[in-house]
């Protein structure tokens, strides 16, 4: 089914949520809006609602059939070329919103290492120099839907986008309160079983870690990590490392995991004395399967704990693991969360509708 058309009243009541209620933008302040063909009415909407919030907005356009002309053309290295001038822009600025581009992530996936390498050269510095300015940013999920990845996921482009923007509007003070009781629970308690009727019924355990509760509201510049500078938008989801010594039972997915190049469906986890001793998937077990094989020691331990609040969201390509009531439970490295799991392979699992007990209490989600 489809969803409905786009209207440029929508495009502008999205701008204007997103540039007051989770960027705080501030008149006389400085944006910058990143667009690419595909994106650019969105960042028409952006660059009109910054002007009538006083703030000074520019776009910085990147053109798709240009991009592929010149990557095609072996021009890789040129492309992920920064000029001094967009440095310069980026340091004067206090505000930054990128949609997700190239629109065709299919052919960016499936480009060697090294042209991807080339392409993406400036990721570190551009972290660097945004962390310098104190750039406050968010990272927009409407950028995502493209005719050839709604495709390859089997989802109506429209119906994936509407998704987005309902889910965009949530008003993240009313995804912070819904966060707060289950992070509280997270960071005190010891046991957290996962049961549902489709036979599910795990219990991991809490190392008493950092919760983080990304709920796309804005954070205190000495709260932020390096990475952090770009909020996910829609937000609504919190999570933690968990105990890589404790999992015991099965995990059956009901969710869809999304991938950049596919899909994987019908996952089934069976966890052992803190160990993954099976799995199995009906559809794209390859794209567990190959990663796993070359994830070293710690690929079969429990890595992940997240937990889904958005109420606008359904099995959404990408953000699969932000809607409302999904649990989802990785295997594998969570070193970069806080955990001491050092394995290169990152595989999840995601189940909503189901119950959670921490320590024997129902946790409302």
């Amino acid at each position: 089914m489809s969803g409905p058309a786009v209207t440029e009243t929508t495009r502008a009541d999205l701008a204007r949520s997103v540039l007051t209620r989770n960027l705080k933008l501030r008149r006389g302040e400085r944006l910058i809006v990143e667009a690419w063909t595909h994106t650019l009415p969105w960042a028409t909407a952006f660059l009109r609602e910054a002007r009538r919030l006083g703030a000074s907005p520019m776009v910085v356009y990147d053109d798709e059939h240009g991009y592929w002309d010149a990557v095609e053309a072996g021009e890789a290295k040129a492309v992920g070329t920064i000029g001094r001038q967009e440095w310069a822009a980026l340091r004067a600025s206090d505000v930054y919103v990128h949609m997700w581009g190239p629109g065709d992530r299919l052919r960016l996936n499936a480009l060697p290492d090294k042209t991807q390498k080339d392409l993406f050269g400036w990721n570190e510095r551009w972290y660097a120099v945004a962390n310098a300015a104190k750039l406050r940013g968010a990272r927009l999920e409407i950028g995502r839907p493209y005719p050839s990845l709604a495709a390859a996921y089997g989802v109506d482009e429209a119906a994936w986008t509407d998704q987005l923007v309902r889910a965009t509007l949530v008003d993240p003070t009313r995804l912070a309160r819904a966060a707060a009781p289950i992070a509280t629970a997270l960071s005190k308690g010891s046991r957290l079983r996962i049961r549902h009727p489709n036979g599910t019924d795990l219990t991991v355990g809490l190392a008493h870690r950092a919760v983080r509760q990304y709920t796309a509201s804005p954070r205190p510049a000495s709260r932020l990590g390096r990475y952090d500078r770009l909020m996910t938008v829609p937000g609504g989801v919190v999570g933690t490392s968990l105990d890589e010594s404790v999992a015991d039972g099965t995990f059956v997915a009901n969710r869809t995991n999304y991938f950049d190049d596919g899909i994987a469906t019908g996952g089934v986890f069976h966890f052992r004395h803190g160990k993954l001793t099976e799995r199995s998937f009906d559809v794209g077990a390859e794209r567990f399967d190959r990663p796993y094989a070359k994830g070293g020691k710690g690929r079969d331990r429990p890595g992940m704990l997240r937990i889904g609040l958005n109420p606008e969201l359904h099995n959404t390509p990408q953000v699969e693991d932000i809607e409302r009531g999904a649990v989802m439970v990785s295997v594998g490295g969570n070193k970069y969360a806080g955990g001491r799991n050092t394995s290169s392979f990152f595989g999840f699992a995601i189940c909503a509708g189901g119950s959670v007990e921490i320590d024997g209490r129902p946790v409302p989600i």
